[in-house]
């Protein structure tokens, strides 16, 4: 039985995610009470954990923000694709999302939002291929994330993560270093954190952290995946396991890294090591397997998908 099964008979999918929430702040308190016993001052504590979680939320908001603004210049979506969306809100109770399609990407769906707006993104032709049923549950698991909660969720971890790397940085090196030298290498680090989806950054902030932020994202990790699952069931319960297991397998075969539904290498096969570490989505294969179904069974019915071995 793997682990989300476990956690799911045990205490059920949001106990688990919210346990897991609470255990990576607990591992912040650790962090921050261990540079506290090494000699930083109150004050500077308070600053690590202010600036982790305030520049995570600060740069959230602002690109969330633009992102919105940009996505209400964007084409409308097809009379189909917005009826579904408008159903599936109603069922999902959840406030009507605008729906536009991005007609340069291949495939994926993700859903964007803030406390007043909801903006779903779809693939134009992903939205073209999918039949309707399918289509209705993909849209159903990107608008669950909405109505439990899930995108709120999302900055609270990334503060914690970047929070106990910078704690790891200061006991290694920071604290060594002149408070002014100090606290700009620590800005920087956060930085790094921040805009991690560049390389470089990326392996400044592993390397200064030695390895601690790769260990905190995988905890993190768990949560969101014990999330995807709880979606999952969601669109299930508004649709079907076939529908959606459908839907899941065509996202997940057109392979493309901007889709929210079934993220990055989505097939477990495809998968490094780190990636199956810190891979915010279950693979498709466990997912599907939740609800008994092969890949197999699903892939002659999901239009336009490619052998998962390519």
């Amino acid at each position: 039985m793997s682990l989300t099964a476990r956690l799911d008979r045990a205490v059920g999918l949001p106990a688990a995610y919210r346990l897991i929430d609470a255990l990576l702040l607990a591992v912040l308190v650790a962090a921050l009470a261990a540079c506290y016993a090494a000699g930083m001052a109150p004050t500077a504590v308070a600053a690590v954990a202010l600036a982790s979680f305030g520049l995570e939320f600060a740069v959230g908001r602002v690109v969330t923000d633009g992102l919105l603004r940009g996505l209400e210049l964007a084409d409308e979506a097809p009379p189909r694709l917005r009826r579904i969306a408008a159903e599936v809100a109603a069922d999902l109770s959840v406030a009507t999302p605008l729906v536009v399609v991005d007609r340069e990407s291949a495939g994926g769906v993700n859903v964007l939002g803030d406390d007043d707006r909801t903006v779903l993104v779809a693939s134009a032709s992903l939205a073209e291929r999918l039949d309707d049923p399918a289509l209705r549950a993909v849209v159903a698991h990107e608008l669950a994330h909405r109505s439990l909660g899930h995108l709120h969720r999302i900055p609270i971890r990334e503060g914690a993560t970047h929070g106990v790397g910078l704690a790891a940085f200061w006991l290694l090196a920071l604290r060594h270093l002149p408070p002014q030298v100090a606290a700009v290498a620590g800005g920087a680090f956060l930085v790094a954190g921040v805009g991690r989806s560049n390389d470089v950054n990326l392996l400044l902030y592993v390397l200064a952290s030695a390895g601690a932020v790769v260990l905190v994202r995988a905890l993190a990790a768990r949560a969101s995946r014990l999330e995807e699952c709880h979606a999952d069931d969601v669109a299930v319960a508004a649709t079907s396991a076939t529908d959606f297991c459908t839907g899941l397998y065509a996202v997940g075969a057109l392979g493309d890294a901007d889709d929210a539904v079934a993220g990055g290498s989505p097939f477990g096969a495809r998968r490094t090591r780190l990636e199956r570490l810190t891979a915010e989505h279950p693979s498709i294969e466990a997912r599907l397997a939740r609800y008994g179904v092969a890949p197999d069974e699903v892939a002659d019915g999901a239009p336009g998908q490619r052998p998962v071995d390519d």
